[in-house]
């Protein structure tokens, strides 16, 4: 999708060149035949500079057509840094224009020719500054639109072209009234135009190449914060271009996180980063572990017991912590351990498992596990077409305290058990702790009151208007 999308604005980008190129060839014709039949430094001086413009152009369409390979082996990065080299090219390019003009002044004192200038002259370099203006509009508005450095480039000193036109205008006036040393002075002036815009191509293309920032840091690490388990960022840095932006940071997690979530988290991190900032193309998440202290007892248990658990082979869900009057901790939790073990080997692995948490967390005095399989493979069922069954269910649901509305009940049957999956809604302000207990009192009534069920998930969703 991203690959897409950049293909098609490197595909607009040089639709655009192309278009100011042709324009910029008609004009580079014009002003210079003009000048050298004249001899007007002046026009000769503009029509450098539009041919400068054309020659930019070229070194766009060139760079562009490079930066739209996608990376490969040998540029793990992409070429998105030809667009930046195609730019310093041009600014490279105005200096060489400025200079010529400067030589051709300097000959110009030295020998002491003067330019004749006719009414035609003057009527031809007029007609040239609506091109140059619209031609300016045009490839500024491009590069604002398509957030191309090249387009912004070409732009910045097709702009100039509009000062310079009005001056040599200006020039040919003051000549034509016998003023030949204006010609002069403008020519120098228009010098001047060019190596300023000439210097601000290049500080703009030095920036990507020299790995300038590409993302304000802390809005970087606003988002970072954001995901959950993420307790502090660091030492973040991103480089690029305007269109690809590549970042790198240090987060710090709890570090009794195992290695599958730590990943995830990073992952997350990478997720949310790409998302608020769309022009980032790759983003690295480089994990470090908090200090103990900046985790409550519960976040320690929690993550302590899960990395136990994983290191086993076990999952686990439904944990509980009681704190007894002594601040001494009794912990709960169902173990879920592969089918295909046996009872006793299923023992053996809690026991171990209690052991291991102890010794995790002293101040626990007693563990309580209970035993559950693991499914470890796919349910296969059918929907169960009761409508009398479903029709008592809802009846029952809808008679509950606290339930708003019944949006689905839906049944099935696989190996001979029936399913149940409930769907109802509840009002917003319920607490999600009260919300959990209404469920399990609803889950206890359904399975006393259809003892054929073998299993029941209900999932809760806040009603838009309270109905009870």
């Amino acid at each position: 999708m991203e690959s897409n999308q950049r293909n098609s604005q490197h595909k607009s980008v040089r639709n655009v060149l192309w278009g100011v190129l042709i324009a910029n060839l008609v004009i580079t014709i014009v002003k210079i035949a003009l000048g050298t039949v004249t001899g007007a430094l002046a026009v000769v001086a503009d029509g450098f500079h539009s041919l400068v413009d054309s020659s930019s152009n070229l070194v766009g369409l060139a760079a562009i057509r490079l930066a739209a390979r996608p990376a490969d082996d040998r540029y793990p990065y992409g070429y998105q840094k030809y667009e930046t080299l195609g730019a310093l090219g041009i600014g490279g390019l105005l200096l060489v224009a400025a200079w010529e003009i400067v030589k051709t002044v300097i000959d110009r004192v030295l020998n002491g020719s003067q330019p004749e200038i006719t009414w035609v002259t003057l009527a031809l370099v007029i007609l040239t500054f609506p091109v140059n203006l619209g031609i300016v509009i045009f490839e500024t508005r491009a590069g604002r639109r398509l957030n191309s450095e090249i387009l912004l480039a070409d732009a910045t000193h097709t702009r100039t072209d509009l000062y310079v036109t009005a001056s040599v205008i200006a020039s040919l006036i003051g000549v034509w009234l016998g003023l030949a040393w204006l010609d002069l002075i403008v020519a120098l002036g228009v010098v001047a135009l060019i190596v300023r815009a000439a210097f601000g191509i290049l500080r703009g293309a030095a920036g990507p190449l020299a790995d300038v920032v590409g993302l304000d840091p802390q809005k970087v690490e606003d988002t970072a914060l954001k995901v959950p388990g993420v307790r502090a960022v660091h030492n973040t840095r991103s480089r690029g271009t305007s269109d690809a932006i590549f970042v790198d940071l240090h987060v710090k997690v709890d570090p009794v996180m195992n290695t599958s979530q730590a990943h995830a988290v990073a992952s997350e991190v990478e997720r949310r980063i790409r998302l608020e900032f769309p022009k980032v193309v790759d983003a690295v998440v480089h994990i470090e572990p908090a200090r103990f202290e900046s985790s409550s007892d519960w976040e320690q248990i929690s993550y302590g017991l899960r990395q136990i658990a994983d290191g086993m082979g076990l999952g686990f869900h439904d944990l509980h912590v009681h704190v007894g009057l002594e601040g001494n901790y009794t912990i709960e939790v169902d173990l879920e351990i592969g089918g295909e073990v046996t009872l006793g080997e299923a023992h053996h692995l809690a026991d171990e498992f209690e052991s291991r948490a102890l010794n995790f967390w002293p101040r626990a005095t007693q563990i309580h596990t209970h035993l559950e399989p693991l499914l470890e493979n796919l349910i296969y069922s059918t929907s169960l077409q009761d409508s009398e069954l479903i029709n008592k269910i809802r009846l029952l649901l809808s008679m509950q305290t606290g339930v708003d509305d019944v949006l689905d009940v839906q049944a099935t049957a696989s190996e001979n058990h029936k399913r149940l999956a409930v769907q109802l809604t509840m009002a917003p302000s319920v607490t999600l702790a009260e919300a959990h207990t209404k469920v399990e009192q609803i889950k206890r009534t359904l399975y006393v009151q259809f003892p054929e069920i073998e299993r029941v998930a209900v999932h809760v969703e806040p009603s838009k208007t309270s109905s009870k």
